[in-house]
């Protein structure tokens, strides 16, 4: 009788027991899927140890049946323990999908067996025993019984068997001891099981559920392994998951083999993958095999690498600057790797544009000088004429002949001067409304209507981009021949480009000099020319052609790439 009171007040102190150390694990790191596990464990631990003391202190018959339909979901926490093996040695992924069917599994049968438990008399009968009162006694003969049953010696083989399989396959002194604390804790809570659900009632001796005895120490077991060997922390799904998750760079955690085992929403979207299309994954299959050894040879060697770019494969890919720092075990082993991903596509467009726009400099710097020196090379030869010939009436064809090159002079000179601030200031976000307000009220166009119907959108483009506007809408009203009417529109392709279509109602431009008005040197205007026009624009990938009829108006269509226009928000328009 006294071990008969002990066992029901153990079972008392082990509810509070696997509570408080469960709270104590949850706590060393709440976002991490083990711990969580953990918890639902010693929880539904809690839940059962409590059922089975009020069991025992049920004062008759109905009482007692109460307290053993309320402890009906037992077989949770078989299941629990389960899917936390299975977390905890890193063999199911969160997001993938035969892990989720898996899951499904191992939930169901329990919750099936836990109403068909308290619906029913199938698992479990309430038998007066006399000397020792009202005692539980499973139904053998029962399908429902022998089923439930079955399920348990699953899901607690399987567990051995993973814990087992783990320890077997660990290179790693630390990995093993864990996986041996692991092993060790299931060994104990089955003997105890098994003791209290088999062999007990076998020979007729009813007590209060062991296995309580057997969850205690299970848990004591862990919390060592966690105090001593640092348990979970080797574990993929141990990261801080928020921080992950709202890192505005890509992150990538792997594995020594290279199989990526966590990711962020950032990462799957600069590898144009679904999130769950990397969890799982090696790295070869989203980059080459060729920068991956790269990535894992200065990880080895120097324990961190950064800025390290490669090339996404897709057409039109992006540009990827790769950092990362290599983990750790506690035993200084290497265990993984961090990947930070960040996409520097438009930086790289950046630079590879002000590149071109200084090579470009260079070279009309170059030409300039050359041309100007050849000018004013026919302009002293003019002036040497004037000087020998003061008193010759074609003196005066010489001046005009001087004041002409003194002309083309200034034009490259101010034509220098417009080029040169060409790709040097950062591209960035324009709103377009905005970029034709200014350009129309610089133009002096007081006899010609000016029609807009622009999209509310952003162009990329260089600061000058609109002098390029003000420079088509200015060549209309110079060139076109009585223009009245301008109209300026947008609309969006089949290609996912917006076009922006200058248009008005002159004489139009010649098919042969189509092309040419883009040319440098073509016509006597000294602004900023079409062919600066077109330089502009090119620097973000924007192009300009003229597509109008003549006699029926010139018609300038401005295409802007998908990547260099985006919907415009009230508050950018300034």
């Amino acid at each position: 009788m006294i071990f008969f009171t002990a066992f029901v007040a153990f079972c008392l102190f082990s509810s509070f027991m696997t509570l408080a150390l469960g709270i104590y694990v949850f706590a060393k790191n709440p976002k991490s899927t083990v711990h969580q596990l953990f918890l639902l464990i010693m929880l539904s631990a809690t839940y059962w140890a409590f059922g089975e003391y009020s069991l025992w202190q049920a004062p008759d018959y109905n009482a007692f049946l109460f307290w053993l339909k309320v402890s009906s979901f037992w077989p949770l926490t078989c299941a629990f323990t389960l899917h936390f093996i299975l977390s905890c040695t890193g063999s199911t992924h969160p997001g993938r999908k035969w892990s989720q069917v898996g899951l499904a599994f191992i939930y169901a049968p329990a919750v099936i067996f836990a109403f068909a438990e308290i619906g029913s008399s199938m698992v479990h009968t309430v038998q007066f025993l006399p000397g020792t009162g009202f005692v539980y006694e499973p139904v053998v003969g029962s399908l429902v019984y022998l089923a439930e049953t079955a399920y348990i010696l699953i899901l607690m083989g399987a567990s051995v068997l993973v814990a087992v399989s783990s320890w077997w396959r660990a290179e790693r002194e630390m990995y093993r001891r864990q996986y041996r604390l692991l092993t060790a804790a299931l060994v104990v809570v089955i003997c105890f099981g098994t003791l209290s659900g088999v062999l007990l009632p076998f020979f007729g001796i009813y007590l209060p559920n062991l296995v309580f005895i057997g969850i205690v120490l299970f848990s004591l077991i862990i919390t060592y392994a966690i105090q001593r060997y640092e348990l979970f922390t080797l574990s993929p799904w141990t990261a801080a998951l928020d921080i992950v998750r709202t890192l505005p760079d890509g992150l990538i955690i792997v594995d020594m083999e290279g199989r990526i085992i966590m990711t962020n929403a950032v990462a799957t979207s600069i590898l144009n993958v679904k999130e769950e299309g990397l969890t799982g994954h090696r790295m070869e299959e989203f980059i080459s095999d060729r920068e991956v050894s790269m990535i894992w040879q200065e990880l080895l060697e120097n324990g961190h690498l950064s800025d390290m770019e490669f090339s996404t494969g897709e057409e039109n890919g992006k540009v990827v600057s790769v950092a990362g720092t290599l983990i750790r075990d506690p035993m200084g082993e290497p265990a993984g790797a961090v990947l930070i991903l960040r996409d520097i596509t438009r930086r790289k467009e950046s630079e590879q544009t002000l590149r071109l726009a200084n090579e470009k400099l260079s070279l009309m710097t170059r030409l300039t000088r050359h041309d100007i020196t050849n000018l004013v090379t026919a302009l002293w030869g003019y002036l040497e004429l004037m000087k020998d010939h003061r008193a010759d009436p074609g003196g005066e064809d010489y001046l005009d002949r001087c004041l002409d090159l003194t002309e083309k002079i200034t034009r490259h000179l101010r034509f220098s001067r417009d080029f040169q601030d060409i790709g040097v200031y950062k591209p960035g976000w324009q709103s377009l409304r905005t970029m034709f307000s200014k350009a129309i009220k610089d133009l002096h166009c007081v006899d010609i209507e000016i029609m807009t119907e622009i999209d509310p959108v952003c162009v990329y483009a260089d600061p000058l981009a609109y002098k390029v506007l003000y420079n088509v809408l200015e060549n209309a009203i110079r060139h076109g021949g009585h223009v009245t009417r301008i109209t300026i529109s947008t609309r969006e392709t089949d290609q996912g480009c917006i076009a922006l279509l200058i248009e008005d109602n002159g004489i139009g431009v010649k098919y042969e000099v189509k092309e040419k008005i883009f040319e440098h040197g073509f016509g006597d205007h000294t602004g900023i020319g079409l062919s600066l026009s077109r330089e502009i624009l090119a620097i973000t990938g924007i192009s300009i052609t003229e597509t109008g009829e003549p006699g029926k108006g010139a018609r300038f269509e401005v295409s802007i790439p998908a990547r260099a226009w985006k919907k415009q928000k009230d508050k950018v328009e300034k």
